[in-house]
């Protein structure tokens, strides 16, 4: 491993020998637990991270302030939008029919509430096995 001095802040120090002695009395050996290392795993992490918010950066700049997440769930939320709006319309325009209308069988608001139903059955039934996971 390449050996380089770096100087840093008595805080950060002080920070680095806390976290030293704390995996020291967690049972961690000498070599496992030295300043040496710990400051190698900080660098480290610190290094990915920056990386991350670099990369972040660069989504966000590409894709118009919005990370590839963030527009992936605008893109999803919008076609669920859509799809909402379509399946009223339709259900509209089928009520609005007067044969379907005149038909006792059918009730537009028995059946808005049977899709209320549905969709909470299905919202707890999914919801309740992802925590079971």
């Amino acid at each position: 491993m390449p050996r380089h001095h770096v100087y840093m802040k008595q805080k950060t120090l002080d920070g680095i020998r806390r976290l030293v002695d704390e995996r020291k009395n967690e049972g961690a050996g000498t070599s496992e637990a030295n300043i040496s290392s710990v400051a190698a795993e900080l660098l480290e992490v610190g290094l990915r991270v920056t990386e991350q918010i670099r990369k972040k950066e660069k989504e966000q700049k590409n894709n118009d302030g919005l990370t590839d997440e963030e527009r992936y769930q605008r893109r999803l939320l919008e076609e669920c939008v859509k799809s909402r709006l379509a399946s009223q319309e339709i259900l509209r325009l089928l009520f609005d029919i007067t044969e379907i209308k005149s038909d006792s069988r059918n009730d537009y608001i028995r059946l808005r509430e049977a899709l209320k139903q549905d969709v909470l059955n299905i919202m707890s039934t999914t919801f309740s096995s992802a925590n079971d996971q």
